[in-house]
């Protein structure tokens, strides 16, 4: 296992984000900083737009937004297929450049409250979005990972070298569009058996719930799940993340390193601060970039100038 390429405009990464849209994401999640309740798909809209925000954040620079990778966002259940599902002048693309994603964004006001010298205060804020809370259908999970193959197998192709890329799936329930667990599975291991010569592709799964139950983030081994079916099915399509990867949560959940050698990129039961997290450690290896590569290049620039 390498996953230790860094990230340059000359090997970019690749994000695909796959998002649940059936009719059970219509369902209370809890309530938001406004005390109003919030269904699960606006609830997985809302971290997944700030996900991608962020993300065009890292890739700033005094130029502007460069292009260190690409990103897709599959939702399956507003019918019963998967397809790409971006906003706006985005609409029916596939895998986007991370400057084209800052440059097509959907902005909208929003109220939010802020507390000044302990009093709460109403104000309007500026929202980009590039994906919308959908709860329609049915969970064709299967197709969503085919379709992500399908993308991912060109793109690899066409940059080997490159960091593997990631794909995150984020659910409520369990794929309609199979005949067994078994077929889900093996679906979900022809994805990961795609590779750069840095690693296999790393599939991620984060299954919501918003109940009661203790989330489960980063599991070493199926003894840490509930005694559920469906948790052992995630666990098993889960990727073994890489060492940057384990690290980075060791750090952050405070777990020995040393005492957890493998970790899988699941979440089950999780809450909003569960998403949150598997969001951010998920796309981590974006901050990594090639620095010495991107000053070569710089200097370059600057010799062809003169």
């Amino acid at each position: 296992m390498a996953y230790s390429q860094e990230i340059s405009r000359d090997q970019r990464g690749a994000f695909i984000f796959l998002v649940d849209q059936s009719k059970s994401m219509n369902t209370t999640f809890g309530v938001d900083d406004n005390g109003q309740t919030i269904s699960r798909a606006q609830v997985v809209a809302d971290a997944l737009n700030r996900t991608l925000d962020e993300l065009i954040n890292r890739c700033m620079r005094d130029e502007g937004v460069r292009d260190y990778f690409d990103i897709g966002v599959i939702g399956y259940g507003r019918t019963n297929r998967a397809e790409f599902c971006w906003l706006g002048n985005l609409a029916g693309r596939s895998l986007v450049p991370i400057s084209e994603v800052a440059e097509n964004a959907d902005t909208i006001e929003e109220e939010t409250t802020i507390m000044v010298r302990g009093q709460p205060v109403v104000e309007r804020v500026a929202v980009s979005r590039w994906v919308a809370p959908v709860a329609v259908e049915s969970t064709p999970m299967n197709g969503a990972l085919r379709l992500a193959q399908s993308i991912l197998e060109p793109w690899i192709s066409a940059n080997p070298g490159s960091f593997p890329p990631a794909v995150i799936n984020i659910t409520d329930g369990m794929a309609n569009d199979v005949d067994s667990d078994e077929e889900l599975l093996a679906t979900a291991r022809r994805l990961t058996g795609l590779k750069t010569n840095d690693g296999h592709v790393l599939l991620m799964n984060c299954h919501i719930s918003g109940g009661d139950d203790a989330p489960v983030v980063f599991p070493s081994s199926a003894g840490q799940l509930p005694d559920d079916t469906y948790a052992r099915l995630l666990f098993e399509m889960s990727s073994e993340l890489s060492g940057r990867h384990r690290a980075i949560i060791c750090e952050l959940f405070e777990r020995d390193l040393k005492t957890t050698p493998t970790l899988r990129g699941m979440a089950f039961n999780a809450d909003a601060i569960a998403l949150v997290k598997l969001l951010d450690i998920g796309t981590r290896p974006a901050i990594v970039f090639n620095q010495a590569a991107e000053a070569s290049s710089r200097d370059r620039a600057t010799e062809f100038e003169q």
